[in-house]
C-alpha cells in the first residue's frame, strides 16, 4: 500500500495554515490513473454551516488554493472537485468536497510523492482527531491518515452542577475550561480549590488540565451556589426530594447530518457541557443512510442513572408543517422520509404511535432570509397526542413571541456566529400565538447545533422534572409538560398556581381567588422577572407583574381572581450576555379552566 503523509498533522483550532497530503506509491502510477483525497467537512466547513470553502487552481496567494503535483516529475493532473459525502460518497453533502487528480503526461514513478497542496486556508473550529479519505482508482487507501485540530487558550470557565441532591449525599461538579470555540481548552490549573456556599474550601487546591470532575456534599436544604476562581455554579437545591430538573439538549446535529459537522456529540454533551440527557438529531434525508449508526450511538451512550440518551433526527419540512423532530420512547425507531408522507405534518403524525413518539417543532416562526413563509409552523396542524411542547428557543434565536426587534429574534441570533447570517420573524408562528388559538402546549429549549456541540450555555437547554433520570423518565416528562426551556444557563424556576405546577391544567369557580407563587434563581443577577397571563376568551396577553430584583433569588406570590379561563407563564431574564445573545428562560404554561360558581 502507498505511505501515506499528512504536513502539519497538528494544528490549532481555526487559524491559517497551509496543509499537504503525500502519496508515496510503492509501484509506478500510469497514465490515467485517478488519485482521491477528501479533507474532513468540519476543514471544508466555511465560517459556519451554512457556507462551504470553494477551492480555486488559479492564484497561489488568494484563500483555498489547490495544487496537485509530483516534485521534480513532468507529469501533470487534471483536477476536478465533486460534491461527495465523506463516509457514503453521496452527493447529498453541503460541506463534502472530493478532489480528484488524474494522472496525465506521463507516469509516476514509485516511491515520488503525489503532493496534494491546500494553502492559505483555515483549520476547523472543532477540536477532534479526524481523517483523510485516499483512494486510487477507486480503491481507499487504508489505513486512512489523520489530521489533528488541537484546542486554543482558555477564555472562559464554567462550572456545572446538578440542580438538585440530598443533604450530605455526594455529587459530582464539573469545571470546564473552554477555549474561543467552545472546545476544552489548553489551559492548566493549580492551586485553587473548589468553594461552598459561604467561601469554605470543599476540595484541596485543584490540579487539572482542561476539564475535571470533583465529589462534593452539601448539608442542610435551601438553593446553594458553587464557586471557583470567582466563576458561580448554576443554582443548586438541596432537598430531600430531588426531581431535577434534569437538563438537556434534544436538538444536536453532527457530521451525519448533510450539513453539519461533529464526530463526538454524545462525548461533548456529556463531558463538556455537563448534560444530563442528550439526543443526536440528524436530518432525516442523511439520518437515513446512517440510521443504524445513529441508532447503535444512541444507544452504547444511554446509562440510566447517569446519562440519558434518546433516539431521534429532524424533518426539515418547509411551511405549513414546518421543522419537526421525531424522538421515541425505545431503544429504535422508523426514520420517515419526506416522500412517505407528502412532507406533511399531519400525515406522520398518522405513522406514529403517540404512545412511543412525538413531534416536536422548532424555530416555528423563521423564515429563512427572504424566503416567505419559509419554514414557519402553521399550528391548525399541530395534533397535541403526538406534540405536546414546542421549542422556544435554539441558536437560530426565540420563538416565544412575535419581535424582531428582540435581542435573540432570528433577525439578530445568528449574526453573532462567524458567517454573520441573518434570518426574519413572521407573524402569527409564534408560541404566544399557538396558544391565543387554545393549543396547550409547554415548551422545552434545545440548541439546533451543527457542530456536535450540544449544550453551550447560548445556544438553548431544556429543564425536565422527573423521578428519575431514564429515557422514560424524561422523555414522560417532555410528554406531560413537566419541563421548560433557557437559552442555555440552569436557571431554576419554581412556578404554581393553587399549587398546579407549570405544564398542568387545573379548574376553579369563577370569582375564586387563585395563588400564584413564582420563585426563580440565578448564577447571576436577575434583572426582570415576569409573569404574564392569556386571557383565553379574548386571546389578549397582559403582564400580571414585572420584577426587577437585581439579586441572584426572587420570590413571590400574588393572588388573583378568577374571572375565566386563562393561562399563566413566566418569562425570565438574568444579567449578561453570552456570544451577544441575552440570556432568558421561559415556563411551560399554567392553565387554569373555569366553573361556574353556584
Amino acid at each position: 500500500m502507498p505511505e501515506l503523509r499528512v504536513v502539519p498533522d497538528h494544528i490549532q483550532v481555526l487559524q491559517p495554515c497551509d496543509v499537504r497530503v503525500e502519496i508515496i506509491p510503492e509501484t509506478d502510477l500510469p497514465d490515467g490513473t485517478e488519485i482521491e483525497v477528501q479533507f474532513p467537512q468540519s476543514w471544508t466547513m466555511h465560517e459556519c454551516a451554512s457556507f462551504t470553502k470553494t477551492y480555486q487552481f488559479d492564484d497561489p496567494a488568494a484563500p483555498e488554493y489547490l495544487q496537485v503535483y509530483v516534485p521534480g516529475e513532468p507529469c501533470g493532473f487534471e483536477v476536478r472537485v465533486e460534491m461527495r459525502d465523506f463516509d457514503t460518497g453521496s452527493e447529498m453533502s453541503r460541506h463534502g468536497r472530493r478532489i480528484l487528480a488524474t494522472v496525465t503526461d506521463g507516469d509516476v514513478p514509485a516511491g515520488s510523492p503525489v503532493v496534494f497542496d491546500w494553502r492559505n486556508t483555515m483549520s476547523s473550529r472543532r477540536a477532534e482527531t479526524e481523517i483523510i479519505h485516499v483512494a486510487i482508482d477507486g480503491e481507499r487507501v487504508e489505513p486512512m491518515p489523520e489530521i489533528v485540530t488541537t484546542a486554543g487558550e482558555e477564555v472562559r470557565l464554567r462550572v456545572i452542577a446538578p440542580s438538585a441532591v440530598r443533604p450530605g449525599e455526594e455529587f459530582e461538579v464539573l469545571i470546564v475550561s473552554l477555549d474561543e470555540y467552545e472546545n476544552v481548552s489548553t489551559a492548566r490549573h493549580e492551586g485553587d480549590p473548589l468553594l461552598g456556599p459561604d467561601g469554605e474550601a470543599l476540595t484541596a487546591p485543584l490540579r487539572f488540565h482542561g476539564s475535571c470532575r470533583q465529589s462534593v456534599a452539601l448539608d442542610g436544604d435551601g438553593v446553594r451556589r458553587l464557586s471557583y476562581r470567582d466563576v458561580l455554579s448554576n443554582p443548586i437545591r438541596v432537598t430531600e426530594s430531588p426531581r431535577g430538573p434534569y437538563w438537556g439538549d434534544i436538538h444536536i446535529h453532527t457530521r451525519w447530518s448533510h450539513d453539519a459537522i461533529g464526530r463526538f456529540p454524545y462525548e461533548y454533551a456529556r463531558d463538556v457541557s455537563g448534560l444530563d440527557f442528550a439526543a443526536v438529531c440528524d436530518h432525516a434525508e442523511t439520518a437515513i443512510l446512517y440510521w443504524d449508526t445513529l441508532v447503535e450511538m444512541a444507544n452504547r451512550h444511554n446509562a440510566p442513572g447517569e446519562f440519558v440518551t434518546l433516539v431521534a433526527y429532524e424533518n426539515g419540512l418547509n411551511a405549513p408543517s414546518g421543522h419537526h423532530n421525531t424522538y421515541y420512547l425505545g431503544d429504535e425507531g422508523k426514520c420517515y422520509l419526506k416522500p412517505e408522507f407528502d412532507a406533511d405534518i399531519e400525515r406522520l403524525n398518522e405513522m406514529i404511535d403517540p404512545e412511543e413518539a412525538m413531534n416536536i417543532p422548532h424555530h416555528s416562526g423563521i423564515g429563512w432570509r427572504d424566503a416567505i413563509p419559509g419554514s414557519s409552523v402553521d399550528f391548525d396542524k399541530t395534533d397535541l397526542s403526538r406534540t405536546p411542547v414546542v421549542e422556544i428557543y435554539s441558536h437560530h434565536g426565540q420563538s416565544e413571541r412575535y419581535a424582531p426587534d428582540h435581542v435573540n429574534a432570528y433577525e439578530f441570533n445568528r449574526w453573532h456566529k462567524p458567517g454573520r447570517r441573518t434570518n426574519r420573524s413572521i407573524e402569527g408562528h409564534f408560541a404566544q400565538d399557538a396558544w391565543r388559538m387554545g393549543l396547550r402546549l409547554g415548551v422545552i429549549a434545545s440548541s439546533d447545533d451543527h457542530y456536535g456541540q450540544g449544550g453551550m450555555d447560548f445556544e438553548g437547554i431544556a429543564g425536565v422534572f422527573a423521578d428519575e433520570l431514564t429515557r422514560e423518565g424524561i422523555w414522560r416528562g417532555i410528554r406531560g409538560r413537566h419541563c421548560y426551556g433557557t437559552t442555555g444557563e440552569r436557571i431554576l424556576i419554581d412556578f404554581t398556581v393553587n399549587d398546579t405546577a407549570m405544564g398542568q391544567e387545573l379548574a376553579a369557580r369563577t370569582g375564586e381567588k387563585l395563588n400564584i407563587k413564582v420563585a426563580v434563581y440565578g448564577n447571576a443577577n436577575l434583572t426582570r422577572v415576569q409573569l404574564l397571563r392569556l386571557d383565553m376568551e379574548s386571546g389578549e396577553y397582559v403582564e400580571v407583574f414585572e420584577k426587577q430584583p437585581y439579586e441572584l433569588d426572587f420570590d413571590t406570590e400574588v393572588r388573583e381572581v378568577l374571572e375565566g379561563p386563562v393561562m399563566y407563564y413566566v418569562r425570565v431574564q438574568q444579567q449578561g450576555m453570552i456570544k451577544d445573545r441575552g440570556i432568558f428562560a421561559w415556563s411551560s404554561p399554567i392553565w387554569v379552566d373555569s366553573e361556574v360558581a353556584d
